[in-house]
């Protein structure tokens, strides 16, 4: 790294466009190195001065992590041979609960100084006895996320979690301070900002960050120092080419269901003749976009942010919240398509699906339904469904 960029106020404005170029790829590069890590070869690129603990649900309040020292880290499934979890698990279980529980009895984890569990599935609740029951996570905590919204002890039952998480943390970790705390909230919304330009960016002008790139930015986000992250957000928006916004021929799609942001779907998308204007994946904008509040006491803040974070088949705040929800989205995007992409046996989304699926179609807008058991093994089928349900929507 240059000693230019090193400088505490160092701007990509004033440096020719050349130079940003090399920066754009730079970051680039480390974004897609991070992302494509596996599990056995994170340790080396953490932080020394924080505490690497594991989640799995994004309704887990990484502020507080952050706040208490720690690195929040989230696992997100890997395309693992499973030769280890069968033994614990039936088979109906998702890809992702088995290939993390072959993960961790492999001993890929074991850098990993906790773990955090929310509940949400069924599947989810017991792969955390299953986990505990291991004992190879030192510290391990379940995180009570209310099921019923509209209950009127479902917000002080979030708030009470809330401060049984703090003390949790500061008993095994380190004392969350308010200031701390504040700290970490507005580090946490000036990175939301900054995804949502990115979102914003590829809607106007598509071509500035294709698909697999996108998803390596998305996906590494939840791997890394947090500050590292944000400063690297910045240097890639600066150094993005500037000019106006062209049209393109590719298919705008909208993208929704319980998979994180993985270069190969995306890149498959992209191959087909398509690309991903919006989403309401799990790691997406479906909680990237909820601000949370920097004028009111932080615990309250948090549990705010959190309750509103509702889109997710194992909260209920109406039979008609997330249909309502979807179809706005997806409305507003101009997608002209919906891609559903589910983990198979993932029940809560499937008993969603079918309304969902009603619901775009009486508003002109088609849906496919992908759902996906191993990663490693099913890129094929994926591609050939993708490019069939594009020529479909395609201008003639």
């Amino acid at each position: 790294m240059t000693g230019l960029e090193n400088s505490k106020y160092f701007c990509l404005d004033l440096i020719p466009s050349m130079d940003k170029d090399h920066f754009y790829h730079r970051v680039l590069n480390e974004f897609e190195e991070i992302s494509s890590l596996q599990y056995q070869e994170t340790p080396s690129r953490l932080p020394e001065n924080r505490v690497p603990i594991g989640f799995f649900c994004p309704y887990i309040p990484e502020e507080l992590l952050h706040a208490a020292g720690a690195l929040p880290f989230r696992l997100m499934g890997s395309p693992v041979k499973l030769s280890h979890s069968p033994a614990h698990l039936p088979p109906g279980c998702c890809h992702f609960v088995k290939s993390s529980l072959e993960s961790l009895l492999r001993g890929e984890l074991d850098f990993l100084k906790g773990i955090v569990f929310s509940q949400t599935c069924d599947a989810m609740q017991g792969l955390s006895d299953i986990w505990a029951f291991q004992k190879r996570s030192p510290l391990l905590f379940n995180f009570m996320t209310p099921t019923h919204l509209n209950s009127e002890t479902a917000r002080p039952f979030l708030k009470a979690e809330m401060e049984r998480f703090k003390k949790f943390l500061e008993t095994h970790l380190g004392e969350v301070t308010p200031q701390n705390l504040a700290q970490a909230i507005r580090l946490f919304n000036r990175t939301r900002e900054k995804i949502g330009e990115i979102y914003e960016l590829r809607r106007t002008s598509p071509s500035r960050i294709p698909e697999t790139h996108f998803a390596h930015i998305i996906r590494a986000g939840y791997l890394m120092d947090r500050s590292r992250y944000l400063e690297l957000l910045k240097e890639l928006i600066n150094s993005l080419p500037h000019g106006e916004a062209r049209e393109d021929s590719l298919v705008p799609l909208y993208l929704a269901g319980n998979m994180v942001h993985s270069a190969p779907y995306f890149s498959l998308i992209e191959e087909a003749g398509a690309r991903v204007v919006s989403d309401n994946l799990c790691s997406g904008e479906r909680f990237l976009r909820l601000m949370t509040r920097e004028d009111i006491d932080p615990i309250d803040a948090l549990t705010e942010r959190y309750f509103a974070s509702f889109l997710c088949p194992t909260k209920h705040r109406g039979a008609r919240a997330p249909i309502d929800a979807l179809l706005k989205e997806a409305e507003d995007s101009g997608a002209k398509g919906a891609v559903f992409l589910f983990y198979k046996y993932c029940e809560p989304h499937y008993f969603d699906y079918p309304d969902l699926k009603k619901a775009l179609e009486a508003r002109g807008i088609p849906s496919l339904l992908l759902e996906i058991d191993d990663p490693a093994t099913s890129q094929g089928q994926l591609k050939i469904r993708i490019q069939a349900f594009v020529e479909m929507l395609s201008p003639l």
